[in-house]
């Protein structure tokens, strides 16, 4: 696939999403609290994966792509997508959609286009619409291009989605219901303090501390946690494994990251 992830969200885990995921390659079953744009799925060896997300367009969108409403409804959207301009006109009706639905094709189509339109890594954020971002010089690719390989992409994500079980829960409902089982494991990238206050369900302090809480229990479960580097979440993860980590941000700069482990 040319695209990374199913969706470019923001603050995306694509560039280090092999490495997050081998460690996770014993896991029959993965949970994923904060599914985002699904980098690391393609990357899970878990013959079973339920993949959550607040964000209710996006997972609209996740059931749709992977044919939990028929395999017609499907190529609906793949060809919905496929026809899609990198236009204004195309952004404006997507959000118009989006104002009335957050459920079916039409609005799983006005999400992606959205994501995909607008300036690369907005997804999720409270920001998302605007103008299709246009490139103005001759180098690089332009965005009609990258709307074009990501609607081509699809049917080969619609595919890894299909492994994946569906909620759009917080994560304090969800977590209690996780077996602890050494074949079962979790991965947590949930927004991160600083950056996650653009996120359209952003993370206060006290959220950071009651993700902290919930997964203090796991001890046979791997849980594997992804954050930016922040003095806070090194203290709500005392005695974890913590290895230190880059990745480059939305604007192309190298940023310090964390990966927070219960395996040693």
């Amino acid at each position: 696939m040319k695209t990374q992830s199913a969706l470019p969200w923001f603050g995306s885990d694509s560039e280090v999403a092999p490495q997050l995921a081998a460690m996770l390659d014993h896991c029959k079953h993965v949970t994923i609290p904060f599914c985002g744009g699904l980098a690391i799925l393609p990357y899970l060896k878990a013959r079973a994966i339920v993949a959550n997300d607040k964000h209710s367009h996006a997972i609209n969108f996740y059931r749709q792509a992977a044919g939990h409403h028929g395999h017609e409804a499907r190529e609906v959207l793949v060809e919905m997508c496929k026809r899609t301009l990198s236009h204004p006109s195309e952004m404006s009706r997507a959000v118009e959609i989006l104002k009335v639905s957050n459920a079916g094709i039409d609005a799983a189509w006005a999400f992606w286009a959205l994501c995909w339109l607008g300036r690369k890594g907005k997804g999720g954020t409270k920001h998302q619409g605007g103008l299709p971002s246009i490139r103005r010089t001759a180098s690089g690719g332009t965005n009609a291009s990258r709307v074009r390989a990501a609607a081509d992409d699809l049917p080969a994500w619609a595919t890894e989605l299909e492994r994946c079980e569906w909620e759009s829960i917080d994560f304090r409902e969800q977590l209690p219901k996780v077996a602890e089982h050494p074949e079962c494991g979790i991965y947590a990238d949930p927004p991160w303090r600083g950056p996650g206050r653009n996120y359209l369900h952003e993370f206060a302090d006290t959220d950071h501390h009651d993700l902290a809480l919930y997964l203090q229990r796991f001890h046979e479960t791997t849980v594997v946690v992804r954050y930016g580097d922040d003095p806070l979440i090194r203290s709500l993860y005392q005695g974890w494994t913590i290895i230190e980590a880059e990745a480059r941000n939305q604007a192309n700069a190298v940023m310090g990251e964390i990966w927070i482990t219960n395996r040693p």
